[in-house]
């Protein structure tokens, strides 16, 4: 066998019956690294907490436009006039688990949120989410910065 030309590496090291074994060896690499992705891409995207000041809008909106009830079924309270949580209030996610913005999110109480899991429910009530939105929007053209005065 000749040598490889000086300007040139030997990739595979040694004789030629060796190259079959290193051969399998990348493909098992390749393999484990291919499998690592797909776990990585199935893992589920953890949920992004919504900021004070998303959180201080949804609680100003629905005591304003919604005398502090819950906006999906509309029998808790979910907050009081001073701007404080009110029993089990929770932040819902109705987009996605990531999307955390003020149009993406609503404050409702803990039964509504947990009823939200089920496809079935969250169709139903989807015109309560919209209407929660259309209720927010004067709020977000106006700029936030009026809520806090």
């Amino acid at each position: 066998m000749n040598p490889p030309p000086e300007d040139q590496l030997e990739l595979f090291p040694g004789p030629p019956e060796n190259h079959g074994a290193l051969d399998q060896m990348q493909r098992e690499i390749r393999f484990v690294s291919e499998t690592v992705a797909t776990i990585l891409d199935s893992l589920p995207v953890q949920r992004r907490p919504l900021s004070d000041s998303t959180k201080a809008l949804h609680v100003r909106v629905t005591w304003l436009r919604r005398n502090g009830y819950c906006p999906c079924c509309q029998q808790l309270k979910v907050c009081t006039a001073e701007g404080k949580l009110a029993g089990a209030a929770e932040f819902d996610h109705w987009y996605a688990r990531h999307r955390n913005g003020p149009e993406e999110t609503w404050l409702v109480c803990a039964s509504c949120n947990r009823s939200l899991e089920a496809t079935h429910y969250k169709a139903s009530i989807r015109s309560a989410f919209e209407s929660y939105q259309l209720a927010l929007r004067p709020f977000l053209t106006a700029g936030q910065a009026e809520l806090f005065q």
